[in-house]
């Protein structure tokens, strides 16, 4: 049961704005169309005063800015976000992730001040110069070292995220010195499994690549040395042999939710509460099995307001039907698509 006295963290989506077009990313159609169901959705500092009250504030030991599909330095009020978080907890530790190439050094640098000794930015970048914009489309490598120098300069804590690709495994030692000069206090090698297709039980040679009419325009490719590979079909192989089928195999898992281990809860750019960010995408996520799912098992909650953190307080749906009922069932046979190869063991 999720009991609302014991949340001490939040995985808070400011914004559904990004200025890239990663190919993997669900925001849009492998880098090209964007995705129908989003509406560019933004919390705005009123809308999160009110859904994060100060004394709810208080208690937290972290709150972290990480999107789905948004990047939240895109957002209109970040700055004025953190600052509220920052004057009502001093100690509370404060992360926020993006891609780096959005909004100017002063902005940064601000940022490092508001968050000061307790907390990090981390910083995707794909590769060096010459590689990082394959993945992280629409970026721009001068001003996301301009923006993370200035962020460090000012006192702030940078840690740089590299997912590894074909296309720059070759880079990861040299782009690890970087971060050592530049300031970086961690370098954190990131093993991709969104070449893994869980139910063929193999990894996708390649993924494409399109433009926004839909053609394909590149491919990308998983890395060829086996340490920077995502091992998730080794013990996917290994805990699925003997089942006949992959729901199957699914249906064999036990759920031990992360969020609850962890005390934690998302928040979405529509305001919207849900125990974790896998259980949040299934409203928005492009079509598929999961989400289809997920449809079939919540959608009324998904349609209504009883999830709506504008028009009822965090604790008032903590303590209601969806999170003490409905997701706590869907991990009974059968188990539900999206929680079972996450929290599943």
């Amino acid at each position: 049961m999720y009991n609302f006295s014991d949340i001490r963290l939040v995985h808070l989506e400011l914004t559904e704005r990004c200025n890239a077009a990663c190919p993997q990313c669900p925001r849009r159609i492998d880098g090209g169309r964007l995705n129908e169901k989003l509406t560019m959705a933004e919390l705005s500092l009123a809308d999160i005063r009110q859904l994060l009250p100060e004394s709810f504030v208080q208690k937290l030991g972290k709150i972290y800015l990480c999107g789905n599909y948004g990047d939240p330095a895109a957002a209109r009020d970040t700055l004025g976000v953190m600052a509220y978080f920052r004057g009502v907890n001093p100690t509370l530790r404060l992360g926020l992730h993006s891609n780096g190439s959005l909004r100017d050094a002063a902005f940064w640098a601000g940022l490092a001040r508001i968050i000061g000794d307790h907390g990090y930015v981390r910083f995707a970048i794909d590769g060096l110069e010459d590689t990082n914009h394959i993945y992280r489309r629409n970026t721009d490598w001068a001003k996301i070292m301009t923006n993370v120098a200035a962020f460090v300069a000012a006192g702030g804590k940078a840690e740089w995220d590299f997912l590894v690709f074909a296309h720059n495994e070759h880079q990861v030692e040299a782009a690890r010195t970087l971060a050592e000069k530049t300031g970086f206090v961690a370098f954190n090698v990131k093993k991709t499994n969104r070449f893994l297709s869980r139910q063929n039980k193999a990894y996708a040679a390649a993924t494409p690549v399109r433009n926004t009419a839909g053609a394909a325009v590149a491919v990308l490719e998983r890395p060829q040395q086996s340490v920077y590979q995502n091992d998730s079909l080794q013990s996917l192989a290994t805990e699925s042999a003997g089942f006949t089928t992959f729901d199957a195999y699914l249906d064999s898992r036990t759920i031990h939710c992360k969020a609850q281990q962890e005390r934690s809860l998302y928040i979405s750019a529509e305001g919207k509460i849900f125990p974790c960010c896998w259980l949040g995408q299934m409203i928005k996520n492009p079509d598929g099995g999961e989400v289809a799912d997920a449809e079939r098992r919540f959608g009324p909650f998904f349609a209504d307001a009883s999830l709506d953190g504008k028009m009822r307080t965090i604790e008032a749906i903590v303590k209601d039907t969806f999170f003490q009922e409905e997701v706590p069932h869907a991990w009974t046979s059968p188990k539900i698509k999206v929680c079972a190869p996450v929290c599943g063991t």
